[in-house]
């Protein structure tokens, strides 16, 4: 605004007529290089009272808003010196009215710049403060009506993530990204009685890293099973290309500040170049405090090669065996009881042996050597940590060794946290626990990195406090060295016939004795009768068949075992 636009004030008689904008552009026109004289003020006090009272504000407080919002609708921000330009007084007299300006930025009328932004512009002065005004503001006075700030107090840290949740996915319908932080940092200065609020001011992260923490935190505390792919959210709030680049090259190095503070970490996706990222355990402990314990059996694996399960999410399935080895079964369950494994951990903690209760299930493929672990869990009430040795293997040179270290880290801290020690589950373990090569191969390179994945997991099934559960269906391949580590080794055996019988009955409730009796005599595995119980139960859906005859049955069986049947000929039903 020029002295050359500014017009000479006309008395409005029904001044009760105009607008509240009509009267802030009045009063803004006078504001105009009035030095904030007497003289200006009682020109222009029936319209400031109005806009006064309007929205419970003093006469002065009206005045600054008034130029604030004339000076904005000309530019992003308006600086300091910008405003004491406007009004024709120095820097320092308008220092003086700071606190009327604050007052406005309480209101939620007007906003401060972040401070980032402002080192940004490099500003020498004393004051480099920039204000905008709050867009809702605006809109509520463009439309003649009281501006009501929503409120972003919060009962906890997770009301409050909550609402920062909110402003992040909601930020383009702000001005500018200036707004978004600023939104942000008011919100924090609300709550600054939540923990969570006090202990991350500690960290001083400016506004760029503290929205991608939040986000992060966000994310976790509304599902700790979540995975954050960090290259889509990074594009997401910093849409400038230099910038989201400059921020994934940080991370890939190790030195983004969020890195460096340990609160949160990368797990790289591997034959790929996105990441996913992840709370630490520092930073977890930030967020939830005294909380942590109500998320410790639902916080995440730190990897997509691990999996935790439930103990109520198992399925128990009814599993048939030779009565010898049932007792088998059976002492292992006694074994795992929760008082049971206390005390046996104690006494060999006693007589100063290790800890760690390593078990092999090993037989043919389709003998329930998985199924029988998650029986096991279930009827313990231990949760299962499963580990895919045969996907940690596959990756690239040195990768697989840290994986398999993390592997174990986060199941002593599992075991630590849970109030029953879970069971780490090795599956097919065959693919990793081999034999140790002499060196003396082609490819010594491989050697070397197969024999110090072995080392490490000789290590770890060493000093284990725990329960492992390992099953293969090739034990011969085992290393010797890791064979005497089981101090429980069960064969699972194809069942008999008998038990087979049970199965059949288990699995189709309506077969008579005669054709139990039929079916009994196939060799196969329960397995196999689950698929075919499968299929019956589709068939059924499809065409609503009650009762299949033993025909189709027996087809059924032939599909999964081609041709390998001893029985067919003596059976009659099918050439």
């Amino acid at each position: 605004m020029s002295s050359k636009t500014k017009q000479p004030y006309k008395i409005i008689e029904n001044i009760e007529t105009l607008s509240m904008l009509d009267n802030i552009e009045i009063i803004a026109t006078q504001a105009y290089e009035s030095n904030l004289s007497l003289e200006f003020k009682d020109l222009v006090r029936p319209h400031v009272q109005i806009v006064a009272d309007f929205y419970g504000i003093t006469e002065l407080q009206t005045i600054l808003l008034s130029a604030l919002i004339t000076i904005n609708l000309q530019s992003n921000s308006v600086e300091f010196t910008e405003l004491s330009r406007f009004f024709d007084i120095s820097p320092i007299t308008l220092a003086k009215h700071i606190p009327q300006i604050k007052i406005l930025i309480d209101r939620q009328f007007i906003r401060p710049t972040a401070e980032d932004n402002r080192k940004r512009r490099r500003q020498t002065q004393l004051n480099s403060q920039e204000y905008f005004v709050n867009k809702d503001f605006y809109h509520a006075l463009t439309s003649g009506e009281k501006y009501a700030p929503a409120s972003r107090k919060a009962g906890d840290v997770f009301d409050l993530m909550k609402i920062v949740t909110n402003i992040i996915y909601t930020k383009d319908e702000f001005q500018n990204e200036t707004e978004v932080y600023s939104v942000l940092n008011q919100t924090l200065e609300q709550n600054n009685d939540i923990q969570f609020v006090i202990d991350l001011k500690a960290y001083n992260l400016d506004n760029q890293n503290l929205i991608l923490f939040l986000c992060i935190c966000s994310a976790f505390l509304e599902d700790p099973n979540n995975e954050v792919d960090l290259t889509k959210l990074v594009c997401f709030l910093f849409p400038d290309i230099k910038e989201n680049m400059k921020i994934r090259k940080q991370f890939i190095n190790i030195e983004h500040p969020l890195q460096k503070h340990e609160l949160v970490e990368l797990e790289k996706g591997y034959f790929r170049y996105d990441s996913s990222a992840h709370l630490t355990e520092k930073a977890w402990g930030l967020l939830v405090g005294e909380n942590a314990e109500m998320f410790t059996k639902t916080k995440t694996a730190p990897n997509r090669q691990f999996q935790i399960i439930k103990t109520e999410d198992i399925v128990e399935k009814r599993l048939f065996y030779a009565e010898e080895d049932q007792k088998e079964i059976d002492f292992i369950v006694d074994i795992l009881q929760p008082e049971n494994y206390h005390n046996m951990m104690k006494r060999l903690a006693d007589d100063g042996l290790p800890e760690g209760l390593c078990m092999l299930f090993y037989g043919e493929a389709g003998t329930s050597k998985t199924q029988l672990c998650y029986t096991i869990a279930k009827k313990t009430g231990r949760d299962i940590f499963n580990f895919k040795l045969s996907e940690a293997k596959s990756m690239y040179y040195s990768e697989s060794e840290k994986l398999i270290k993390k592997a174990f880290d986060f199941y002593r801290e599992m075991v630590v946290k849970s109030t029953l020690a879970p069971i780490f589950l090795l599956n097919e373990a065959d693919g990793i626990l081999g034999k140790r090569h002499s060196g003396d191969g082609t490819n010594q390179s491989i050697q070397t990195t197969n024999n110090a994945l072995l080392t490490i997991l000789l290590n770890e099934f060493e000093t284990l406090n725990g329960i492992l559960l390992s099953t293969t269906n090739l034990q011969d391949n085992f290393d010797d060295s890791f064979y005497r580590r089981f101090i429980i080794k069960k064969k699972l055996e194809k069942p008999s016939v008998e038990v087979r019988r049970k199965i059949w009955a288990d699995k189709i409730p309506w077969l008579n004795q005669q054709e139990l009796m039929i079916l009994s005599k196939y060799e196969i595995t329960g397995a196999i009768i689950e698929n075919v119980q499968r299929k019956l139960i589709m068939q059924r859906a499809l065409y609503g068949t009650d009762q299949p005859e033993l025909a189709l049955i027996i087809n059924y069986l032939k599909e999964e075992n081609i041709g390998k049947f001893q029985q067919r000929s003596r059976i009659g039903f099918v050439k």
